[in-house]
């Protein structure tokens, strides 16, 4: 016996939209939490002498042309290059890429 199944999706490229809306919209809130969450970690490990290299973390999203969320995570104090090289001993040398590794936004080549 064969039973034939019919299947009508009423606005379908309506509905494909809002799928594909759906999906942007939970890989954007994901994005955007573990950039905070990152730039957060960065925050606690760096070394503290005076604190403006902890404090310096920030990160800034955006959309891309696809309507993606992008970041970048900053510190624009000049000496941070040299914490991150093994400067001070309370953190070891690369601790930043370490950090980043660890939470999967950055995977070794």
């Amino acid at each position: 016996m064969t039973v034939k199944v019919s299947l009508d999706v009423v606005n379908f490229k309506k509905e494909m939209r809002r799928i594909e809306q759906e999906v942007e919209a939970a890989a954007n809130m994901e994005i955007s939490e573990r950039v905070d969450y990152a730039t957060n970690q960065l925050r606690i490990v760096t070394p503290v002498d005076t604190g403006k290299a902890r404090s310096g973390w920030k990160n800034e999203k955006y959309k891309d042309i696809y309507g993606y969320t992008d970041a970048t995570i900053i510190n624009e104090v000049d000496y941070i290059s040299e914490l991150n090289r093994g400067h001070s001993k309370q953190a070891p040398r690369y601790f930043i890429e370490q950090v980043l590794s660890r939470i999967g936004l950055l995977t070794p080549n």
